[in-house]
């Protein structure tokens, strides 16, 4: 079983880690589809805090010698899976910023070339080049 002081850490970092995505989202600091994972993170803290029960079951189950052993192993089991996720979305936009900056590369060399072609017509005016006199 958890302590007194476990069990309030638990409900108290829950509520607050709440409360501060819910200020976050209102502020438009963060996107809802990457806070709905915190807000799931917390409420299952708070879950875990409030029905301790539920970690001494499953710690029995897997064969945890206690079940705050459970808490953690499980706590860094799903901040992995979440460092994995961000991993992957942040090489996705690598690779797509790469891309882009690509594109503008060609883009602006094009503009150039074209800019330069059109000097040079541009100075050879409609006699060719030649004075006049």
């Amino acid at each position: 079983m958890f302590s007194p002081i476990m069990r309030f850490i638990l409900v108290a970092g829950s509520i607050l880690t709440i409360a501060f995505m819910m200020l976050r989202i209102r502020a438009s600091k963060v996107q809802i589809k990457d806070s709905i994972f915190w807000i799931v993170f917390s409420l299952m803290m708070l879950l875990i805090s409030l029905f301790p029960q539920l970690t001494e079951w499953a710690s029995v189950r897997l064969g945890f010698l206690a079940p705050i052993n459970f808490v953690y192993l499980l706590i860094i089991f799903v901040l992995l899976i979440k460092q994995f996720s961000s991993s992957v979305r942040i090489s996705q936009l690598d690779t797509r910023q790469q891309q882009l900056a690509q594109r503008l590369a060609l883009s602006e060399k094009a503009q150039e070339e074209a800019e330069a072609a059109a000097k040079t017509a541009g100075a050879a005016g409609p006699t060719g080049g030649a004075p006049n006199g």
